[in-house]
């Protein structure tokens, strides 16, 4: 159904819709308020937010306000626009307030005697109007949707921060790579414009607080630029504070060079500053040509405003409207508290015509195949990976507004010097986004193809071995995009003929379409080198093929690449395989993502083969050991993998005591920890 606009002026109320333009005069009590220049008969609205208000209180404000703007309507107007409607079948209001002094008002407390209008899933409101902005640069639609999240006061634990970014975290854990995010703590003003400059993001989240406008300034978010020291819970006590204040003029700069979609002020208002006080921030942000504003109009506590951002990231790997998304979370936060008023602090300010616009990103497949790949092996771990914010870019991300035009490299490497550094995460996530975005993907693990020798070390690959543990995983039906046994029967015969070699390959004789398992034969002619060259190209051509009938380029990863034997991955995979994938650049539709430890003799040579640098992983730092206990902890409850006994405090007091006076610590410290903690835990209750 096409929009409904409500318009509300001074003293008027106008519906527009699709069957024509009906107009009546405003209730009295509203139109007393509107004309009040002091502002003050607008104060027992406004104080229905307050948390002291009652139920009964803010029950009757939403009456009010619905009396004032459709009591007056045409008789049976309202009831004929809810027929027929559903969650499926949705009518979309866009409530539009010209008269600032009404701007103020708790609109989304507005209900009728059965309930609040703006929890109604068939009835999606918002407020806003249609801007026209001169530069509109929307960027990109294919995902992953990126966003950044700002915290604004590092130093103040009130925020609760670090909890709202573990709630994010684990809001995502459903649908892991739909969404790209990114933090900043507690930036100056030119940090934060040159960190959106790099990160370009769809979403621009701030967690922080509000300033309230003295008199003849205009409010703002508060800022704490200077970080406290690593691990530290706080600033060092000479350290010197520098604040400042994002307000309009600060905001627009931060529009100089890209166009966050939605931005999301995620702040309470300090001394209970009204909302028409952040008009003009949030308009900075329409008329800059954001499509989308989400703001508080009034003090919402830590832990709801953790709840909202929870619901909120829910909705957007999911890809809902913005319209609906935020109704959603507003019968999240009512279920949580039915009796505060934090489900009608969120305030929608849409600034397009079509809510499905602001944060529509575009996938490489369509649902409900997408989740069923997003969902599959060899995925499902990924639920628990944590930080590595900047290193999951790898494998799809240059600069984000040129992703059409600059091809991503065509070989890429993930290293690590430390042992369990995250490397098969990070691989598995760059697949994942990859696939996501409309590559077709193939992971092989050569630990999977290798066995042990006499004295426990690994057998090491040599390169035909690796050739035929590549076919076999592009062809393991495990794979999302699994490739089938007939791709690869040219390939075969060609392989059954160059590795013995002799007359039989000289002359081309006919050959089984199934691999027969021939070593390769070094003597059987003086032709080696071009025999071994001929299985590599056919392999390549077998990929590049299948790709070019699928419009879909291929990423190879090939994890534990330490397997393979130094000598031929020198002499044979480096020339032969990653050399032709490198130099045909852009019109060879494959990419090869190798992983290995830093100790493995072949990563000098595949080091100074490939152009770029590699993604070098560290153990987790100390300053971000916190941080990421607490997102570990949160994605555990939304899995319901913890027992109702334990809570976080114990398992952070514990985490405290087993880190001593380390610095660093490996990815799988918070699970060992975990698993020591319950094996304590179940030996206490058996004795």
């Amino acid at each position: 159904m096409p929009d409904v606009v409500l318009r509300i002026t001074e003293d008027k109320v106008r519906l527009h819709t699709n069957s024509g333009e009906f107009e009546w005069a405003l209730g009295d009590e509203l139109v007393e308020i509107a004309r009040d220049p002091t502002g003050a008969r607008a104060a027992e609205f406004t104080a229905a937010l307050e948390p002291g208000a009652s139920p009964e209180q803010r029950a009757d404000i939403g009456l009010r306000l619905h009396h004032g703007v459709l009591d007056a309507a045409p008789a049976g107007l309202w009831a004929g626009l809810q027929k027929g409607l559903s969650e499926r079948n949705p009518l979309r209001i866009r409530v539009d307030i010209e008269c600032r002094a009404l701007v103020q008002l708790p609109w989304e407390l507005m209900r009728d005697r059965r309930q609040a209008l703006w929890r109604d899933r068939s009835v999606l409101l918002r407020r806003g109007r249609v801007v026209t902005a001169a530069d509109n640069p929307q960027g990109n639609t294919k995902g992953p949707l990126r966003v950044l999240l700002v915290v604004c006061n590092p130093r103040d634990r009130r925020l609760l921060a670090d909890q709202e970014l573990a709630l994010i975290g684990a809001a995502l854990t459903q649908l892991p790579g739909r969404l790209h995010t990114e933090v900043i703590d507690g930036p100056s003003l030119r940090e934060l414009i040159a960190e959106v400059d790099h990160v370009r993001p769809h979403v621009l989240h701030f967690i922080g607080h509000g300033m309230r406008a003295v008199a003849g300034d205009m409010g703002g978010l508060h800022f704490n630029a200077a970080q406290p020291a690593a691990g530290s819970p706080g600033p060092e006590p000479d350290e010197p504070e520098v604040t400042w204040t994002l307000g309009p003029e600060q905001m627009d700069h931060l529009y100089g060079s890209w166009t966050p979609r939605l931005v999301v002020l995620n702040a309470c208002r300090q001394a209970h500053a009204p909302a028409a006080e952040f008009a003009d921030l949030i308009d900075t942000c329409l008329e800059r040509g954001s499509s989308a504003v989400v703001a508080m109009q009034a003090d919402i506590d830590s832990p709801a405003a953790a709840e909202f951002s929870h619901a909120l990231y829910a909705g957007l790997a999911c890809a809902r409207s913005i319209d609906a998304i935020i109704t959603a979370v507003r019968n999240h936060l009512h279920i949580d508290d039915p009796d505060g008023p934090s489900w009608a602090l969120p305030v929608l300010q849409c600034g397009v015509k079509d809510p499905s616009d602001v944060v529509r990103v575009e996938f490489g497949h369509l649902e409900p195949e997408l989740t069923r790949m997003n969902r599959s092996w060899p995925f499902a771990e990924l639920a628990m990976f944590l930080g590595r914010a900047k290193e999951r870019r790898t494998g799809w991300w240059e600069r984000p507004d040129d992703e059409d035009t600059v091809p991503p490299d065509r070989l890429l490497a993930i290293t690590s010097a430390q042992q369990k550094s995250g490397k098969t995460w990070l691989a598995k996530w760059c697949l994942l986004t990859c696939m996501l975005r409309g590559e077709d993907i193939t992971y092989i693990d050569l630990a999977d193809y290798t066995g042990r020798g006499n004295g426990g070390e690994p057998v090491t690959l040599d390169w035909l071995a690796v050739l035929r543990a590549l076919r076999e995983a592009c062809m393991d039906k495990r794979q999302p995009d699994s490739m089938n046994s007939t791709d690869f029967a040219r390939f075969n015969q060609v392989l059954n003929l160059a590795a013995q070699g002799g007359r039989q390959w000289a002359e081309r004789m006919p050959s089984s379409e199934v691999d027969l398992g021939h070593s390769f034969s070094v003597d059987a002619d003086r032709h080696a080198e071009q025999r071994r060259a001929e299985i590599f190209d056919v392999f390549l051509t077998t990929l590049r093929n299948r790709a070019l009938v699928r419009r879909r380029p291929h990423l190879l990863a090939i994890d534990s690449a330490q397997r393979i034997s130094e000598s031929d991955f020198r002499s044979a995979l480096l020339p032969l395989l990653l050399g032709p994938v490198q130099e045909l650049g852009g019109d060879f539709p494959l990419r090869v993502l190798a992983v290995a430890p830093q100790s493995w003799a072949g990563f000098r040579h595949l080091q100074e083969f490939m152009p770029g640098a590699p993604v070098v992983l560290t153990d987790f730092q100390l300053h971000d050991y916190k941080r990421l206990a607490r997102e570990f902890w949160e994605r555990k409850l939304h899995e319901n993998k913890l027992p109702p006994r334990l809570s976080f405090t114990d398992f952070e007091a514990l985490l405290e005591r087993m880190k001593g006076n380390q610095q660093s610590f490996h990815v799988g410290v918070y699970q060992r920890v975990l698993d020591t903690w319950l094996e304590m835990g179940g030996m206490r209750e058996a004795g």
